[in-house]
């Protein structure tokens, strides 16, 4: 198996549960609050690693009253931390998270991660390039992906970018990216392309997979659009399921898998992700996986 490095956020969540949500200037009663561990790079590097990933997880927390409480967390989850970045005086991400009907919405507070910048990726360069398969995503600075996804292509490492929040990015720098994994909102602004998306797909052979929610993901694989079906499943709560495909997705290239099988390992594991609250709460264990694809 080859090893992987997850670049990315890290936060607290807040998660607020209700039946009603609050207009401006409104105020309803809610349901249920809890906390949980979040950030789409800690979401990500935790679904991999239960999968049975070799994980690092490189970026950024506050050196606050979190920073035990996931310093720990990361080390239950048998996720390599040795280059995580503490940062002084600023509070370490916070995700607070809304509740209703199975749906979510979201507002992200960067905190540390805005240090998740060129000069740490400079500082740790050499232990990055140790790595095989990178996972990225953007809810750290774009300038960060900018500099550090040529030097990946240039050493010829997979790289696979969980384009959330959608920003658009230079063709250029699409053509690095060994995987592009928006979903159906996401793909068009990333791509700078507002045609179909079929369209879209035939100008990325393998690797545009854009992620469909129930259902399914779809892309091109060189001579027709494939489409890989989502596993059926009654969903509790959506807030991980993209980070728990990313996750998954990127320990089965690790492990050498072909593409479909590799995109289908992501959707089984999402399958079982929505099952449970909080974003990482519900993300699966490599037996988890197992169980479903002995039951069909």
């Amino acid at each position: 198996m080859k090893k992987i490095a997850v670049v990315g956020s890290i936060n607290i969540d807040y998660f607020v549960e209700s039946k009603t949500l609050p207009n401006f200037g409104e105020t309803v009663i809610g349901d249920h609050f809890f906390m949980s561990f979040g950030g789409k790079g800690a979401n990500q590097a935790v679904a991999a690693a239960r999968l049975g990933g070799e994980v690092t997880l490189f970026g950024s927390i506050g050196n606050d009253g979190q920073k035990d409480v996931l310093l720990s967390h990361f080390k239950n989850e048998k996720i390599n931390i040795e280059h995580m970045n503490l940062v002084e005086n600023i509070s370490t991400g916070a995700a607070v998270i809304e509740l209703h009907n199975c749906e979510n919405r979201i507002i992200v507070v960067p905190g540390a991660n805005q240090y998740t910048n060129v000069k740490y990726i400079e500082q740790n360069l050499d232990a990055l390039l140790q790595h095989d398969v990178f996972l990225l995503q953007m809810e750290i600075p774009i300038e960060t992906l900018e500099f550090l996804i040529p030097i990946l292509h240039e050493n010829k490492k997979t790289i696979i970018l969980d384009p959330a929040p959608a920003q658009k990015l230079s063709r250029d720098l699409l053509k690095k990216i060994t995987y592009l994994t928006p979903n159906e909102h996401e793909y068009a602004i990333v791509t700078d392309d507002d045609r179909a998306m079929n369209d879209v797909l035939l100008d990325y052979a393998n690797q545009l997979l854009i992620t469909c929610g129930e259902k399914g993901v779809v892309y091109f694989d060189g001579k027709e659009i494939v489409k890989i079906p989502a596993r059926k499943t009654d969903a509790v709560d959506t807030t991980g399921a993209g980070d728990t495909f990313s996750g998954a997705f990127t320990v089965a290239v690790s492990e050498g898998k072909p593409l479909e099988e590799c995109i289908r390992y992501g959707t089984y594991a999402a399958s079982l992700a929505v099952t449970k609250k909080g974003a990482q709460s519900g993300m699966p264990y490599k037996q988890d996986i197992l169980d479903i694809e002995i039951k069909g």
